[in-house]
């Protein structure tokens, strides 16, 4: 159809104030999901919710499916338990499971009680029972598992019989032993130029990477983006193969932790329950109790700074010259500490140990002095722009630069690495927290120095 490839927000929206139902459904059925998802989200209730409706089954949950946490809320109060069951049941079940966890239990489980897919259900009730964030929590019950002790011949006509119920493309093929342990892993490809009669086992490659369903989402994400993987087989404790994370799985998740850390290192706390990036922003009550905590913190460190400015007053009545330099110094070593907590949080995401830690610590102390001996005589040479008679005050400054520089560096390489020791997201060591300390630090270091040169450059 020509709508496809013309349609878009505007001419849908005249589309349905037009009252051409027939034309319509036959639109919105064409068109793809993820397209249609984020247009119903720019749509008022009463449109979103008739569009909705015109959607073939499969086509409405898929869109369900690729609409945000909020939406997918919203969207089946307004439909009603009627409308949401069939829908529901129509989906993936890691698809389902993730919506269905986002809803009140006593709602979930009166969904999922009018189903009568009892294999659904039982995916379902089973992916909820792992934690949101785990392995478990965002993988795929549809895969396929081969028995080792199967012959290529055999093996292909349970592929045939199987592939029709699995919705995805399958590209990676798991063995399992006769206790559905993961034994190793083959390619479509290799059982398809294989010979009939061959055994699976004498096919498979039995060193499979794998992780188990409590391990962490993001460490899961990292494992298919490190190996270049199309899936990656999950299991439990015994070994037994219970799904598979994707890469297109994978990729959310890594957008996920992405914009996590984006509004950690800005002070904002994700940590609570729905503090998703849609609730932030249509949430004025939870934006507020996000974002309050790391701000209050900020409020208490930089009245040390205050408190340390008040404390050389004096100084700074005597020298004014001197403190009209404070920003720029604060300014400086901020930015640098944020570069090398940045590098810190980045090497994070692979790895965390003792010979890394102080390999970073030492790379970066380093950097920070060449970087503040550059800044430092920098900024001599403008200090003299301001002061050409007075060479010390340049001399102080310089050497006050390289100073808070060089603690600037040691700090943003340090803090989150004692945050990931704590258990702390290491995220939260940078924005107004790591700046809001080396305020104090900075002002500390060079209103000393300033005082005991004061004879020299006044």
């Amino acid at each position: 159809m020509t709508e496809q490839l013309t349609l878009d927000l505007d001419n849908l929206t005249s589309l349905i104030d037009s009252g051409e139902r027939q034309q319509l459904r036959l639109v919105l059925n064409e068109q793809h999901p993820a397209d249609l998802a984020e247009w119903l989200e720019e749509l008022d209730v009463q449109r979103r919710v008739s569009c909705f409706r015109l959607l073939d089954l499969d086509n409405a949950s898929a869109v369900l499916a690729e609409l945000d946490a909020e939406h997918q809320r919203k969207l089946l109060g307004e439909l009603g338990d009627v409308g949401i069951v069939p829908i529901i049941s129509k989906m993936s079940p890691d698809d389902a499971a993730d919506l269905l966890s986002e809803l009140p239990d006593e709602k979930a489980r009166s969904i999922i009680s009018q189903m009568t897919d009892d294999e659904a259900v039982e995916d379902i009730e089973e992916l909820m029972s792992f934690k949101d964030d785990s392995a478990g929590g965002i993988m795929s019950t549809d895969y396929l598992a081969l028995n080792s002790k199967m012959t290529v011949e055999d093996a292909l006509s349970q592929l045939r019989e199987a592939y029709e119920e699995v919705e995805d493309e399958i590209y990676d093929l798991f063995v399992v032993d006769e206790s559905d342990r993961l034994v190793g892993s083959l390619s479509v490809k290799e059982l398809l130029t294989a010979a009939p009669d061959a055994l699976v086992e004498s096919l498979m490659d039995t060193s499979v990477i794998k992780v188990a369903t409590d391990c962490d989402q993001e460490e899961a994400a990292e494992k298919i983006r490190r190996y270049d993987l199309l899936s990656l087989p999950v299991v439990d404790a015994d070994g037994t193969l219970r799904g598979i994370i994707t890469a297109d799985d994978a990729f959310d998740v890594l957008e996920e932790e992405a914009t996590e850390d984006i509004y950690q290192t800005s002070g904002i706390d994700t940590t609570g329950p729905e503090a998703t990036s849609e609730v932030l922003t249509s949430s004025v009550r939870r934006a507020f109790r996000a974002r309050i905590v790391w701000l209050m913190a900020t409020v208490a460190i930089e009245s040390g700074a205050a408190m340390i400015i008040n404390h050389f007053d004096r100084i700074i009545q005597q020298t004014v010259i001197a403190a009209s330099f404070m920003p720029l110094l604060s300014s400086v070593t901020g930015s640098v500490a944020m570069q090398s907590t940045c590098i810190v949080i980045r090497g994070a995401k692979k790895q965390f140990n003792v010979k890394s830690t102080l390999k970073n610590v030492w790379h970066e102390i380093r950097v920070g002095m060449l970087l503040g001996l550059a800044c430092g005589l920098a900024t001599y040479g403008i200090s003299h722009l301001f002061q050409h008679a007075n060479p010390n005050l340049g001399l102080v400054i310089g050497i006050s630069l390289f100073l808070t520089m060089t603690l600037g560096v040691l700090l943003g390489t340090l803090i989150p690495i004692i945050f990931e020791r704590l258990g702390i997201e290491p995220a939260h060591a940078s924005g107004p927290l790591i700046t809001s300390l080396l305020d104090v630090f900075t002002f500390a270091v060079y209103l000393s120095i300033v005082h005991l040169f004061l004879s020299s450059i006044t």
